[in-house]
Formats: C-alpha cells, structure tokens, sequence
C-alpha cells in the first residue's frame, strides 16, 4: 500500500478543519437564513412538504460549502494527502455528532420522565432520518474531499519539477 495511511494523518489539522466548517457552517446558515427572510412572500405560504425539501437541499448546499472551507484548511495545514485530510474533517464530524447524539439520549433516559417516544415500523421516519443523513454526510464528504484537493499541496510528478528548500 503505497497511499497514506492512519498513521499519517494530522489530526490537528483535522480539528482545525472541522472547526473552520462549523463556523462556516454557522455563517451560511445565518447568510442563507437572513436571504430567505428577505425574499419571503410572508408567511403561511409555503406548505409543509415544500420547507422540508427546501431546508434539505440548503443543508446539502450549507454542508457541502462549509465542508469545503474545513477540507481546504485541513488540506492546507496537513501540506500533503489533501484530499484524505480533507475528507477526514467530514469523518471526525460524524464522530463528533454521533457522541454528542450518544450523550444526550443518556441524559434523556436519566432525566426524562415517562416513556420515550419511538420511531413507527421499519420503514417510518428513522429510516427517512437514516437516509436524509447518509445523503447529507456523503455530500460532506464530497465537499471535504474537493477542499482537500484544492487546500493539498501539488505533489511532485513527472511534469512538475521539486522545490528547493
């Protein structure tokens, strides 16, 4: 195996990174929110089905341009296997939000009194959950990839001559 491994990667700049896609993230949000407030033709005009799909497809597109922003830092910081460390700034936020989801259902079932509500049948609304986020998480992962690449430091190749230091 001739790519980068685990061991090669720079998790400091992972953090950064995911840290640079959270605050850009947060910065979309409130840019696209304030664009769609201003643009509304008031409320009670729009139907359920149209906000949701709507939210949806700014998520993907808030998600994908934030990834992109940590993916291009991240790839930027490491100086070398961009793309991986810009993909793995996705990853380490999955991670992060999977252990954030683990400790507030601990404390929903410590603190909450009577039965928690469940999901209806297989096919309810955790499978469209489940879907809608491995839909947004490759899309993060697609951005971060693309950051990464753009952020990564040319490798040298036979067209490319090397670097005096």
């Amino acid at each position: 195996m001739n790519g980068p491994g685990l061991r090669d990667i720079d998790w400091n700049a992972v953090a950064l990174g995911w840290v640079v896609a959270l605050a850009a993230g947060f910065v979309l949000t409130l840019v696209f929110g304030l664009i769609g407030l201003a643009a509304g033709d008031g409320p009670g005009r729009a139907t359920g089905g149209e906000v949701t799909a709507g939210s949806f497809l700014l998520s993907l597109v808030v998600g994908f341009l934030s990834y992109l922003a940590g993916g291009y830092v991240a790839g930027r910081r490491a100086r070398g296997a961009g793309p991986l460390h810009g993909a793995m700034t996705a990853v380490f936020g999955l991670v992060i939000a999977v252990i954030v989801a683990i400790i507030l259902l601990v404390i929903a079932l410590l603190f909450l009194e009577g039965d928690i509500p469940r999901s209806p049948g297989v096919l309810g609304v955790a499978s469209g959950g489940f879907l809608a986020g491995l839909i947004s998480f490759l899309v993060n992962l697609a951005g971060g990839y693309l950051g990464g690449r753009l952020g990564g430091s040319p490798e040298r190749g036979p067209n490319r001559p090397s670097r005096v230091r």
